[in-house]
């Protein structure tokens, strides 16, 4: 898993590239990246995930996870344009219902 940040005005775009499938390299890449910009103190952060080609259960685990982080840090989470595949994971699991989605990372950006 590779990861690129970037800021779009006050808010931090975390694009995901590769496999979401979990496992200590994925989870604590992302969870790193997503306490830096926390700590830089930016509240609003979307996972543009236009890039991730694969998620398993481990990676739900991963979103999930850092959700609750950033909810903790007093700061929101948007998930921004999943492939069809992501999107029905998402519907089955119902996650769909706890997480923010957009078709883009400029529409999510743009929504805070």
């Amino acid at each position: 898993m590779k990861l690129k940040t970037e800021m779009v005005g006050d808010v931090a775009v975390i694009k995901l590239d590769g496999k979401l499938m979990g496992g200590p390299p994925a989870s604590e890449v992302i969870r790193n990246e997503v306490y830096n910009v926390l700590n830089g103190n930016t509240k609003k952060i979307v996972f543009d995930m236009e890039k991730v080609t694969r998620m398993n259960s481990s990676g739900l685990g991963i979103l999930i996870s850092n959700l609750s982080s950033i909810k903790n840090q007093g700061g929101e989470l948007k998930l921004a344009a999943l492939n069809e595949n992501m999107k029905g994971i998402l519907v089955m699991t119902k996650l769909n219902t706890i997480f923010d989605i957009t078709a883009t990372a400029a529409d999510a950006a743009n929504s805070f």
